[in-house]
């Protein structure tokens, strides 16, 4: 009995061994687990590989995306311009009196609108953006046109020498512009002693902006007056143009091949520089005209020129001319021109004049 039992007792204690044997085993597995140490990782726990962008097809390698050019326009030319435009138009009263000629910087003004004033004469409203003028002038006194025509610019600025009450009051009332006169603020503006007085006035695009900007002015930016594309097909030719606005006030205009070049009545419209004045684009909008119960010394009444309404609309452009209508129901609404031939009027990107031709005056195309 004594041998069974000393068996048994040895087969206990061998399988205690054994038991403990495992455990230390058990153990000292999961440390070598812990501490990262052994020839080679269980499955549970190595690291996940990496992710890595696949590489690129021939197909993909061929398809790339280009920048996206944004192009510019200057809203009043209609001309690509090298970034957006940021500066308001500066608008500024110019003389056409004879004894104004000859004038200074009309051939860098975007547009230039000719209107009928007292005694059958004429005077300018040349607007600048996309270009300046070192020398303007002879600056001369608002009208009661102004206040639609700067309307129609989104204000601006708006530089002159003096009005009287009921020719500034238009702009006042509605153009929304920031006004620049010599009355108020003579900084801008000085006295040429070559020339007679009251057409000695000249200022720059640069003084009148920098005047304008000390004075806090912060005037809005012009949208685009028309619309600028090719030339409608089967326009008739016309290299010549005749308009009379007044009884002292008729120009005419003749295409060279690249612009209309101006005569004022019969003889070359020269400036300053010796250049002849030239544009792009003539736009001919016959207007109505009414009374302004405004006179000069000699007693003449100063007209009271509409620019808005309503009536026909001719744009002369590269040899030919395109017959429309213009309309523009009140001085808050815009300008819009159609063809006869259907659409837009159009004009050729660049510089344009503007005659306001009244209804009793006269165009003659040829």
């Amino acid at each position: 009995m004594a041998k069974p039992l000393a068996n048994a007792l040895h087969h206990r204690k061998f399988a205690y061994v054994k038991r403990n044997t495992l455990v230390a085993y058990s153990v000292l597995a999961t440390l070598l687990l812990m501490s990262g140490c052994g020839t080679s990782k269980p499955a549970a726990v190595r690291r996940a590989p990496v992710a890595t962008a696949p590489k690129p097809t021939k197909l993909a390698m061929a398809i790339h995306v280009r920048p996206v050019a944004l192009s510019y326009r200057w809203p009043l030319t209609g001309v690509v311009a090298a970034s957006a435009p940021t500066q308001p138009a500066l608008s500024v009263k110019i003389d056409n009196a004879p004894a104004a000629r000859p004038q200074s910087g009309l051939n860098q003004a975007d547009l230039v609108f000719e209107c009928l004033v007292e005694g059958g004469m004429s005077r300018f409203l040349a607007v600048y953006q996309s270009h300046g003028a070192a020398e303007l002038g002879p600056i001369r006194s608002a009208r009661p046109v102004d206040g639609a025509l700067l309307r129609a610019l989104n204000g601006g600025i708006f530089a002159y020498s003096g009005a009287a009450t009921g020719e500034i009051a238009p702009a006042k009332a509605y153009s929304t512009a920031f006004l620049l006169s010599d009355d108020a603020a003579s900084g801008p503006f000085q006295r040429l002693t070559s020339r007679y007085a009251p057409e000695n006035l000249y200022s720059s695009t640069d003084r009148l902006r920098a005047a304008a900007a000390g004075l806090l002015a912060n005037p809005g930016l012009p949208g685009p007056l028309f619309t600028y594309g090719p030339v409608v097909a089967g326009s008739p030719a016309s290299r010549h143009l005749s308009v009379v606005l007044g009884s002292s006030a008729s120009a005419s205009w003749d295409y060279d091949g690249a612009s209309y070049l101006r005569s004022e009545n019969g003889t070359s419209h020269l400036l300053a520089d010796g250049q002849q004045v030239r544009a792009t684009n003539v736009v001919v909008l016959r207007v109505q005209v009414t009374h302004s119960g405004i006179t000069d010394a000699a007693g003449n009444e100063d007209p009271f020129v509409l620019a808005y309404g309503s009536g026909a609309a001719q744009v002369f452009r590269n040899g030919v001319v395109e017959n429309g209508h213009w309309s523009r129901p009140s001085v808050s609404d815009p300008y819009t021109f159609t063809s006869t031939a259907g659409g837009a009027l159009t004009l050729s990107p660049g510089p344009a004049w503007i005659e306001l031709v009244p209804t009793d005056g006269s165009v003659s195309p040829s």
